[in-house]
């Protein structure tokens, strides 16, 4: 008995020690299981933990769309963009995704409303033609809604659904 609570208590100040020290990216998935294995540890053997990891910088993925109806052919393209920061705006993610291959873009910068964005992949939107990239953003595939931010504002959450739309405006 002496040598499973010592190896307990070795255990847990290991999870301890590294969860304190690390500043990179977690999942918060790991977090949790790795808590979870060592409160069930010291539940067995009539020991109890509290551990507050505060600060904790979780990643999160963005399921990125990109849907071009107007030109021919039609363009579909969906890639999940990982490895962001729980904060990031859209535009850092897009800037990720650049950064790992997944896609391009250009566009124009307004200093009170940030990035416009003009090229997806290659696809300009033609302003002499009302077109434009529209964003939409949810949880839910099905049921995507148009942002009222913009690229450098939107901060999407863990697992949200983002799509650029290239639209007509009038």
């Amino acid at each position: 008995k002496q040598w499973y609570q010592r190896r307990v208590a070795i255990t847990a100040g290991e999870h301890n020690t590294t969860l304190q020290t690390h500043s990179c990216s977690f999942r918060a998935s790991t977090i949790f299981v790795g808590l979870r294995f060592i409160r069930e540890t010291m539940k067995l053997f009539g020991v109890f933990l509290v551990v507050f990891y505060v600060g904790a910088s979780f990643s999160k993925d963005v399921h990125i769309i990109i849907e071009d109806v107007i030109h021919q052919p039609p363009y579909h393209k969906t890639f999940t963009a990982g490895g962001n920061s729980e904060s990031a705006v859209l535009e850092e993610v897009m800037n990720n995704a650049v950064s790992a291959g997944n896609m391009t873009y250009d566009g124009t910068r307004h200093e009170k409303w940030g990035l416009y964005i003009t090229t997806i992949d290659g696809i300009k939107a033609d302003e002499s033609k009302f077109q434009y990239w529209q964003i939409l953003h949810g949880m839910d595939v099905k049921n995507l809604k148009p942002s009222q931010y913009g690229a450098s504002s939107l901060v999407p959450k863990d697992n949200e659904f983002v799509k650029f739309f290239l639209k007509h405006w009038k």
